[in-house]
Formats: C-alpha cells, structure tokens, sequence
C-alpha cells in the first residue's frame, strides 16, 4: 500500500522505518526521520518549497493566459458525451475522462496530482494550508472515492476552494480549484 510519495526529491535513507501496531508490515510502516538527517531534509524541503512556489505561479499566470473558459470541438464533446456519465462514473472512468482531458488540452499530465488521478495527494508546500469556501456544506473532499461518482456535483464543489493571497490583498482559488473548475465546465456541457 502507498501512502504517500516525494517523488525522489527526499532520500529513503534519511528515515528509520518500523512497524505500525495493528498493522501489517508488509502493508504500510511508519517513516521516522534520523536524527543525523535533520539538517539535509530541512535544506531538501527549503529548496522544493522555492522551487515549487515558483510552479505555482508559472502556473497561476498560465491559467490567467489560457483564460477561464474551456473549448471543446463538437466531436471532442460527443466523445465524452457518449463514453462517461457526469453523476455516475468509477475511479476507472474518471481516470479515462481526465486523460482524454490531458489529450484535449484542457488540462496537462502534471494536473494529475491535484485532481485525485492516483488517489494519493501530493506533498506541495506552494499549496495554502488553509482554505475555505462559501458553498454550502457537501460531503465531498478531495478523494474521488468521497464523489460517490458524481463528478459534476463533487468538481463543482471542489471548484469553489479558495485561500488568501497576501501579496495581492485578496482571496484566489486554490490551483485544485482551477481544475476542477475546468473538469466541471466540461461535465456541465456533457450533462
């Protein structure tokens, strides 16, 4: 079982792994970092927090350039149309729909991280810690598995996300909430 992952940036030899009571090992251990290894994991997350804040905003001023509306030709949209069903879908289905999104343009193979493709949530510092949003209460969060299926009702919920920007003195969506935007744009055209 996968956890979670760093995508090489952080070295398994800094950790001591043991066993989780309860559980199986062969399943899952907990990491626990070396003391002798604190120093060169600090300096390793420092650097991926700069070179990940500076994604994100290429990010940001690539989504301001694409603009905020989705275009699909006619048979693009009778493709999805024909092959998935917005309210109902498996985690199967939905990892098709979104690589045919990826294969349309509308989003790009590294979104795949932040829309809940593999199930695992990345580890990202240029991410906000804190979010919210104004839409009413769903039971939905980022996992596919709380969509129940319904990727219109859970990419519209998730599209509302929002944190505080600082610098700019104003609330923006979250880069999740921008894809999800994108992803319910086209579920509401199919629907």
């Amino acid at each position: 079982m996968t956890v979670g992952r760093t995508s090489g940036w952080v070295d398994p030899s800094w950790f001591k792994y043991v066993d989780i009571p309860g559980i199986d090992s062969e399943k899952m251990k907990y990491g626990v970092l070396k003391d002798e290894c604190r120093d060169q994991f600090r300096e390793a997350v420092q650097a991926k927090r700069e070179e990940q804040k500076l994604a994100f905003e290429k990010f940001k001023e690539d989504a301001r350039q694409r603009g905020k509306f989705v275009r699909l030709t006619k048979a693009q949209l009778e493709h999805l149309s024909a092959s998935y069903d917005p309210r109902e879908m498996t985690r199967e289905e939905y990892q098709a729909f979104i690589d045919d999104l990826c294969e349309y343009g509308v989003l790009d193979e590294a979104d795949k991280d932040y829309i809940s493709y593999s199930g695992l949530v990345p580890i990202d510092f240029s991410e906000p810690t804190c979010t919210g949003t104004a839409a009413p209460y769903q039971p939905y969060d980022r996992d596919f598995g709380s969509s129940g299926g319904n990727v219109l009702d859970w990419s519209r919920y998730l599209s509302t996300y929002e944190y505080f920007n600082p610098d700019a003195n104003r609330f923006e969506p979250t880069r999740s909430a921008i894809l999800f935007d994108r992803i319910q744009q086209v579920l509401v055209k199919m629907d």
